[in-house]
């Protein structure tokens, strides 16, 4: 070991430091390893720059709400986000982009334009439910059915009638209704199958409605609506393919793409994820766009064709690169992240739009930096004439215009991979000449609903605000954290009852925390002379050090948050053992290094909410509450605090009443209960009692105080309940017993023919032809006579009670 006595230390005479040893770590420093999806394993993390991190990540296409797979994507993104700076500490430089310029937006915004200028003229027509209208949406409906559903058909329809149409649609419902295993096998050969036939029903239906009120005249503007409305899908492809041309003003697009960005961000805010260090937008980037095309151009790795500019793989894959003087020869790749799926043509011509003419293209997996715009499409200049850029050259040039040549990151969902990614990563090395853009790649899981991919097709579709409405925004995260970041999430109610649960643990933990911490301020004396620190307590703050290891280990571990997560709970499971030991013995700094290390982790998760600090600086316990509902300086501490003081003044009242009237201690515990069980439950406030006499005072949401009363109560009804059924059935019992003993044991075997004779107390001794019973005969039926006997005394008993009384 390497020793640090001072350079002076061989003077004699001179007083000297004893030689230092560098420390042995008792057990080795987990490294933060991530998984890459460029290497498919998990790889340690190394950033470019020390401490920093410069990450872009592919933002949404605006073009309509955002759903719980948006959710999923940035919420992972956001938490790992958090993880690296909140806990690993490093500075993260997060970049995300909004593509307001696409062939969806362009087609949505169209549809909706025209469907809305189709309506608003109807409204201004003198016969708003003419047979134009109905002959319209007729040939619209038929085109719709025809492109979507004809596959399934038996027989092609007969002709381009709407009458073929409706007969083969007819016959298609039938099969449907008859055949359910191949209903089934349409919809795996399909998975929009189901979608086309709810929209084909819902507008088939509305025709038939509108046929018949054409006949007698008696539509009305709300009804042409109502049928438009109901044929909307086939109403806008219809209107598309008609006038989506003569769509010429840019605020068309501009509009549809602000108002669902506008939404999109209200979704994130509505979910605590985080607004990016550095957003950009594709229109505010279209002259960056334009020079970096050029320069693919001009390294020779994208040519011209059909007005468009297409990337040319085949040259790309396997030419030589150079990357400075002194560096080993490379060459370029082609689909890093999966070259298995090179040839997949139905992911290639999705990647490209379907608005994309393939004109001029070369190759099939070649794909275009720039399109040349058809009327109808938004339109800027070029050197290769009026256009709009391909998808994927639009990250690529706003990533290098913010975060350089290259980056430490890069993420997205994984239905990404390919090939946007892969496109993104060619275009990009091609134009900075370079072997390896990003570093790392991040791509967060599919999600599931129920265990089924989510679709409209399925009916398990579910928007950010619909998902809002059941959960909040703590319990969609904690679920979230429950599951790896890359791998498939199943959103299930299942899981979220797991997510409650836990929820409640950790409540009811910090309540009990927090009002053991307050009593102790309350009570704060000298010192007892006693360090209060035994086994319990080592063994306490031990299980806090070895849940922060543990801790760490996971988030190393490619941000393992339900280990991590687990981690935390189990650690509170244990703290909590440790108060059932009771108030007196519990040592409160040594449960608040718990919380407060606990309280830490969650919030930096992103699951806290309000300030981590009180109002006089120190940390608040727990993962706080809504920054609504905290106490600011205009706080109108008459409105907070009255009906509290309300409630302890009527208490006062009561407790003096009883008090003066001499009642007994009962009445007054009688009275301590009501204001335990309904003054303070819907104040919000918990009184628990405990053995010592004393209660904890906790904090906790008045509806779920009422709630836990009102269970309580229902549970005390239903036990009453069945008490008062024991005891109506017990008298009923105690009824007939008193009436069968109504009768005389010396007259129970007398006044019918079958005994003779019997003796003194009347049971019988001879049968009735006069021979002498058995004696086993005679033994039973003094037994039946001693139990009658019994029986009287009870009654006459009673008899004499009823009449004393």
């Amino acid at each position: 070991m390497a020793s640090t006595a001072p350079q002076d230390a061989p003077n004699k005479g001179k007083a000297t430091q004893d030689s230092w040893r560098l420390p042995t770590r008792a057990q080795p420093e987990p490294e933060l390893k991530v998984y890459n999806s460029l290497t498919r394993s998990k790889v340690e993390f190394i950033t470019k720059k020390p401490g920093v991190v410069s990450w872009y990540n592919c933002g949404p296409t605006v073009y309509d709400a955002s759903h719980m797979g948006h959710a999923r994507n940035y919420m992972a993104q956001d938490i790992m986000r958090r993880i690296l700076r909140d806990y690993f500490g490093y500075e993260v430089n997060f970049v995300m982009n909004i593509t307001d310029v696409d062939d969806k937006i362009i087609v949505r915004a169209r549809q909706s334009h025209l469907l809305n200028k189709y309506i608003s003229e109807l409204a201004s027509s003198a016969a708003p439910f003419s047979s134009r209208v109905l002959q319209e949406v007729s040939t619209a409906w038929t085109a719709y059915f025809t492109k979507t559903l004809s596959a399934s058909l038996a027989s092609p329809v007969a002709d381009s009638s709407f009458e073929s149409a409706a007969a083969a649609w007819r016959t298609l419902q039938e099969r449907a209704a008859s055949d359910p295993a191949w209903f089934e096998a349409e919809k795996v050969k399909n998975e929009k199958f189901s979608m086309y036939m709810s929209s084909a029903q819902s507008g088939y239906a509305a025709l038939v409605e509108a046929q018949d009120k054409e006949q007698k005249a008696t539509g009305s503007v709300e009804d042409a609506k109502a049928l438009i409305e109901a044929n909307r899908d086939a109403m806008g492809l219809w209107l598309d393919k008609q006038f989506g041309a003569s769509v010429t003003d840019p605020a068309v697009f501009r509009d549809l793409a602000a108002f669902w960005e506008d939404s999109f961000f209200k979704s994130m805010s509505a979910l605590r994820i985080e607004r990016p260090t550095t957003l950009t937008r594709v229109s505010e980037y279209l002259p960056e766009i334009v020079s970096f095309v050029e320069g693919i151009v001009a390294r020779g790795f994208a040519y011209e064709g059909g007005g468009s500019v297409w990337f040319d793989t085949v040259k790309f894959e396997g030419a030589k690169g150079e990357e400075g003087e002194g560096d080993e020869e490379w060459r370029h790749t082609y689909a890093k992240l999966q070259p298995w799926s090179k040839g997949n043509r139905e992911l290639l011509e999705d990647g490209e739009g379907s608005l994309t003419s393939t004109t001029g293209k070369r190759s099939a997996s070649d794909f275009a930096l720039w399109k040349s715009s058809k009327p109808g499409e938004p339109a800027w200049p070029s050197p290769w004439g009026p256009g709009r850029p391909g998808w994927h050259i639009e990250c690529s040039v706003m990533a290098s215009a913010v975060l350089g040549e290259g980056m430490d990151v890069h993420s997205g969902g994984v239905d990404l991979a390919f090939p946007h990614h892969d496109n993104e990563l060619a275009q990009s090395e091609a134009f900075h000449n370079c072997r390896q853009w990003v570093n790392y790649f991040l791509h967060t899981g599919h999600l599931h609903i129920e265990g089924l991919k989510m679709s409209k097709s399925l009916k398990n579709f579910i928007t950010i605000d619909e998902a809002l409405e059941k959960y909040s925004a703590r319990q969609l995260r904690f679920a979230f954290l429950l599951q790896n970041w890359n791998a498939r999430l199943d959103f299930k109610e299942s899981s979220m009852q797991e997510v409650r649960s836990a929820e409640s643990q950790l409540n009811n933990f910090f309540a009990i925390v927090k009002a053991l911490a307050s009593e102790a301020v309350e009570r704060a004396v000298a010192s007892d002379g006693q360090h209060h620190y035994e086994q319990a307590e080592k063994e306490l703050l031990a299980k806090l050090e070895s849940a922060q290891v543990a801790f760490r280990a996971a988030l190393c571990d490619s941000f393992d948050t339900p280990t991590a997560l687990q981690t935390l709970l189990d650690l509170v499971s244990q703290t909590n053992i440790y108060l059932s030991r009771g108030r007196n013995t519990v040592n409160i700094p040594a449960v608040l290094a718990v919380s407060e290390w606990v309280s830490r982790m969650l919030r930096m998760f992103g699951l806290g909410e309000g300030s981590p600090v009180d109002a006089k600086g120190e940390r608040t316990i727990g993962w706080g509450q809504k920054a609504d509902e905290g106490q600011g300086e205009g706080v109108d501490r008459e409105a907070l605090l009255m009906p509290y003081l309300r409630a302890l003044s009527s208490f006062r009242d009561q407790v003096r009443q009883l008090a003066m009237a001499g009642a007994s201690s009962a009445d007054i515990l009688a009275l301590t209960d009501r204001l335990r069980d309904a003054d303070m439950v819907d104040l919000g406030v918990a009184l628990d009692d405990q053995d010592d006499g004393r209660a904890i005072v906790k904090l906790v949401p008045a509806q779920q105080l009422r709630e836990a009363r009102d269970a309580k109560a229902a549970a005390s009804a239903e036990k009453a309940a069945r008490k008062a059924a024991a005891a109506a059935a017990a008298e009923q019992k105690r009824r007939e017993r008193l009436e069968k003993g109504r009768v005389d044991p010396r007259d129970m075997f007398r006044g019918g023919d079958e005994f003779s004779a019997w003796d003194e107390d009347g049971v019988p001794s001879k049968d009735k032809e006069g021979a002498e019973l058995p004696k086993s005969r005679v033994k039973k039926l003094r037994k039946e006579w001693e139990a009658q006997k019994k029986l009287h005394d009870e009654f006459l008993k009673e008899q004499q009670k009823g009449a004393q009384a």
